[in-house]
């Protein structure tokens, strides 16, 4: 599967074509963006990364259209926020009424580093047919207290075994990213 980095891109809309597949990445990418699933056994997968520092806003818009029956989609949205920044995370499944046998997915997690960083994730789903399989998850937290006392007791000040933690958070997703683009 072929992986396009669409960081820098000024795109708002792919649209993929009867068997078209691919991986989507992006970086700090802010605004609407949106992938249609345009012809049957179309499959899209976006990450999109997102790294705040003092008091960078964000605000993405992902939607994942499926207008073709047999069609895949994912996203995969990963935010480390300190300082002042803020996200703003807004997704939408849609599956139109002649997609069937559709597969959606849409993931967000943002780790809060700062007590002044600020987050909100909206996903949602429209879903217009039956016989589809969708899910959508949220989580904003700051780093679990547990994994931190579990470094400390490894000998980690809390400065480091934050930082480790805030290293690793990613890694996941792109781990999946990986194995996605070889497969």
């Amino acid at each position: 599967m072929r992986l396009i980095d669409i960081s820098r891109d000024n795109e708002t809309t792919y649209r993929l074509r009867e068997n078209e597949r691919a991986i989507f990445m992006m970086n700090n990418r802010d605004g609407k963006i949106t992938f249609e699933l345009a012809g049957h056994g179309a499959t899209a997968h976006v990450f999109a990364f997102y790294e705040g520092t003092d008091a960078e806003r964000f605000a993405p818009r992902i939607i994942q259209r499926h207008l073709a029956s047999g069609t895949v989609s994912s996203s995969t949205v990963r935010a480390r926020l300190d300082g002042s920044s803020l996200l703003r995370f807004r997704g939408l499944v849609d599956i139109a009424k002649d997609a069937t046998g559709s597969d959606a997915r849409q993931n967000c997690r943002i780790l809060l580093l700062s007590p002044d960083a600020t987050a909100h994730a909206g996903p949602e789903l429209e879903i217009s047919t039956d016989d589809v399989t969708c899910s959508h998850a949220a989580s904003i937290a700051p780093p679990d207290p547990d994994q931190l006392y579990f470094l400390a007791t490894r000998g980690l000040e809390t400065d480091k075994a934050t930082a480790l933690l805030a290293d690793g958070f990613f890694r996941d997703a792109r781990d999946e990213m990986e194995r996605l683009s070889q497969s």
